[in-house]
């Protein structure tokens, strides 16, 4: 391999922070997958219904989410909800108008309130790519830990030489040691202790953590689900879990989607009235399942372990 060739590997590496020894908590590669993952979660959140036949639902969600807002508007094409940024500010410091740049549709400008809806999900009009950032950076750290620990728990023994006659003894013996000879004799020289040749084992079982870093990974996991309005049992791998701190748990996470949701109605009602939609919005069945079943469940659970002590 030339000088450049291995520069220009250098630098991918550098760029994608494929080594171990690389951080990169953002551009890794790791990285990128577990963002690309958490917005499948995050797209599967809400229920929008009554959508007309002419919108994409995928472009809806990933603007929505990743850039804060769509705006709803009248078009050539009917009325469409598309990728916008916004401008102008009003006496409570919001946008007053959607800028459109559409590579069919082309150029233009709406007024908020007047000829569009600015759909937003937050009251600062920004996406979710700083929640995104953290929990890929965290889930990304994690995957780094464990693969840095598996590869060194390859590692049982490190060998000193204190020459290259030496080393290269060593070598051969380990070399006929893995191909399963039964005896392998060295000469004094090259024998552990003698003349600064010597041999350290590594604890490789003592300083395994994978299994903890797992653990931990799927406690982040489940901090990401609680922000997102899923509920989960991140707290329940305690030895006991009282049914009111079970729901304790399951009322923080339906509050943190509260503001997203309201901002969702408010703006479909808005369109509604505008465009004389039948736009509609609610929390996936599936998501208010999983949260009432596993409050239901470790209730019960714990109500089986009360009996069990009395």
């Amino acid at each position: 391999m030339s000088s450049f060739d291995m520069a220009f590997d250098d630098l991918r590496r550098a760029f994608f922070a494929e080594r171990p020894r690389d951080v990169d908590g953002i551009r890794n590669r790791s990285a990128l997958y577990y963002r690309r993952w958490m917005l499948r979660k995050v797209f599967a959140i809400f229920e929008l219904s009554g959508v007309p036949e002419a919108w994409d639902l995928d472009y809806f969600w990933t603007h929505l989410f990743i850039d804060g807002g769509v705006c709803i508007t009248d078009t050539d094409m009917g009325v469409l909800a598309l990728q916008t940024g916004w401008s102008g500010i009003n006496v409570y410091n919001h946008p007053t108008e959607c800028v459109i740049a559409n590579p069919v549709l082309g150029s233009f400008r709406r007024t908020i309130g007047k000829d569009c809806v600015l759909l937003h999900l937050q009251y600062d009009y920004n996406g979710i790519g700083y929640l995104l950032d953290r929990y890929s950076y965290l889930l990304a750290a994690c995957d780094e830990a464990i693969s840095v620990n598996l590869m060194n728990s390859k590692v049982a023994a490190v060998f000193q030489a204190d020459s290259k006659a030496a080393a290269k003894t060593i070598e051969k013996a380990y070399d006929e040691i893995m191909l399963g000879k039964p005896m392998v004799v060295l000469k004094d020289s090259a024998m552990m202790g003698n003349r600064g040749n010597d041999i350290y084992f590594n604890h490789v079982k003592e300083n395994f953590i994978a299994q903890d870093v797992e653990i931990l990974k799927h406690m982040i996991i489940n901090d990401f689900l609680t922000e997102i309005g899923i509920a989960n049992s991140n707290a329940d791998k305690r030895e006991r879990v009282q049914s009111a701190e079970v729901d304790a748990n399951n009322s923080a996470t339906a509050v943190n989607i509260i503001h997203w949701k309201e901002n969702l109605e408010n703006g479909i009602y808005e369109a509604n009235q505008m465009f004389n939609l039948d736009l509609s919005i609610k929390l996936r069945e599936e998501v208010r399942a999983i949260e009432s079943s596993e409050s239901a469940g470790l209730s019960s659970v714990d109500a089986g372990r009360g009996d069990a002590s009395e």
